[in-house]
């Protein structure tokens, strides 16, 4: 903790580097923002400024991209055309701060489909935190068409599509496969399902 703190950037998130020509990044600083969440969950001393940068670098990261969602219709710079597997995470990481953007709550259930399973498992724990069930059904069926499961060896694993990109961070089988028993196990305490 002591070490990230020090690593944290002049505007609030984490890069590479930090000094001259630091450069934050929305996933460096959504992952040590989770991290520094889930540190805290556990009783871990994290200073509440430090937390409050980092998620206030994400919710203007964040209203960026919806405001690039909006260009896009019109093809006003700056767009882009759906949200993606880092609109997931950043939602989820912001949810998980009690900061819920609608827009692109919207955005991601609109563009669901196009997001990796490893983002959609993400996506769907963050709409089981707020209570969104008709939106939840629907990405657990989205996730559901992946699973299988032998009853025999009494196993169960995703099967991810053939073209993950297994080299990026939302590839990751093993994360992918985290997250949804995550979600399975959330859902099934609170008997959403």
């Amino acid at each position: 903790v002591a070490a990230l703190t020090e690593m944290q950037l002049s505007d609030g998130g984490w890069g590479w580097f930090s000094g001259w020509g630091e450069h934050s990044s929305p996933h460096t600083t959504a992952t040590v923002v989770h991290g520094l969440q889930i540190a805290q969950q556990n009783d871990v001393a994290v200073a509440p400024e430090i937390l409050t940068r980092g998620v206030d670098w994400l919710k203007r990261y964040q209203q960026e991209q919806v405001q690039e969602l909006k260009n896009a219709p019109g093809k006003v710079r700056p767009w882009k055309d759906q949200a993606d597997n880092l609109d997931a995470f950043v939602h989820m990481v912001l949810v998980d701060a009690d900061i819920d953007n609608q827009e692109m709550r919207e955005f991601l259930y609109r563009d669901r489909n196009e997001l990796a399973v490893y983002s959609k498992a993400m996506f769907g724990l963050t709409l089981h935190k707020l209570g969104d069930r008709d939106k939840l059904d629907m990405i657990l069926r989205n996730l559901q068409q992946y699973l299988v499961q032998d009853q025999e060896n009494e196993t169960a694993y995703l099967r991810l599509p053939e073209n993950n990109y297994w080299w990026c961070w939302y590839g990751s089988e093993y994360e992918a496969h985290a997250y949804y028993l995550k979600l399975l196990a959330r859902v099934e305490a609170r008997g959403a399902v």
